[in-house]
């Protein structure tokens, strides 16, 4: 067969290109696509959610709800195993907690912070709240334990900075530094919750912190924010018993009245008002406590915690364990 005779094979049909670019041989004049462009301006960030803050009467006090140390704060046993002072004396009944009747809960985000015994007392601290977990730029880390004409509470901002070298605060040096004082929690308050103010304290302003999506601080971490309290170089150590039942609501060595459900210790010598980090060298628990009393005046043993500190570090059933403990002081300079 001849190149001649060789028949063409018909030409493939023409497909539309899915390409929304005109060919190079196109008649039709192609301009670019119009674009809507939007101002930043015109983008306005979606404000942060505001904390929501309500007050309701509760029908009961929330069990395990405030918490946050609950191997510190529950009720103690009525009994427990191991060698103690005191142990043979009636153990006194657990403090009372909030009349059902009277309970008023500070809800944040959906969580229990806090309970009070009347609305009159719960509606205040609600209005600060408020108005302090709205303002703008509020951060969870604005939240300072302190001391406040030596009752417990908080306060938003750096209130501690605020204060010259051992001075004292009150209500008006906090404002005076630009802070809010959330608030206190005195001795009065505490006794109808049950607890001592300083837990009761450190309890509340966790429960905050977890409702606003944070952590809770370590109990003894939270003391030393509380008092201050910085590490020296002075160490000790030996074999520490406990003492509560028996010695509850009696004089100590300092005068108070002994409270076996505060953090505080006796020891021979250590000065009153003596801040120690006490370590259970077997479980590695620590707590910080308070020197109030002297003793204890059996054998070996060199410290005397109250009940409720040797629950925080596990030694009330084995009722004599060895320890170690650092001495803290209060800071004296101001950062």
């Amino acid at each position: 067969m001849s190149p001649a005779e060789t028949k063409r094979s018909p030409a493939p049909p023409l497909r539309r290109s899915r390409n929304l670019t005109p060919a190079a041989d196109s008649t039709q004049p192609w301009t670019q696509p119009k674009t809507e462009t939007v101002p930043t301006a015109a983008i306005a960030p979606r404000p942060p959610a505001v904390p929501r803050v309500t007050v309701r009467p509760a029908a009961a006090p929330a069990t395990g709800a405030q918490q946050v140390f609950k191997q510190c704060l529950d009720s103690l046993p009525a009994s427990s195993e191991g060698v103690k002072r005191g142990a043979t004396q009636q153990t006194p009944p657990a403090p009372a907690r909030p009349d059902a009747a009277t309970v008023y809960q500070i809800w944040v985000n959906g969580k229990v912070v806090m309970e009070l015994p009347s609305s009159e007392e719960a509606a205040p601290i609600a209005q600060r709240l408020t108005a302090a977990l709205g303002s703008p730029g509020f951060s969870v880390d604005q939240l300072r334990l302190v001391l406040v004409e030596g009752e417990p509470g908080v306060a938003l901002g750096d209130a501690k900075s605020n204060a010259k070298s051992g001075e004292r605060l009150n209500e008006r040096s906090i404002a005076s530094g630009g802070d809010r004082l959330l608030f206190t929690v005195d001795r009065s308050l505490a006794d109808r919750l049950g607890h001592t103010a300083d837990l009761v304290a450190i309890d509340w302003y966790n429960n905050l912190r977890v409702a606003l999506g944070e952590a809770p601080l370590p109990l003894m971490e939270a003391q030393a924010d509380l008092y201050s309290l910085t590490q020296t170089k002075r160490n000790l150590g030996g074999i520490t018993s406990w003492y509560g039942p028996g010695f509850h609501n009696r004089l100590t060595a300092n005068g108070e009245r002994f409270n076996q459900y505060a953090l505080t210790a006796a020891h021979p010598k250590l000065p009153f008002n003596t801040y120690l980090r006490v370590t259970n060298v077997r479980s590695g628990a620590s707590v910080i406590v308070r020197i109030n009393d002297r003793g204890p005046y059996v054998g070996q043993r060199s410290l005397d915690l109250s009940r409720q500190a040797a629950r925080c570090i596990g030694s009330e059933k084995p009722g004599v364990v060895r320890y170690e403990a650092v001495i803290l002081e209060p800071q004296t300079t101001v950062q």
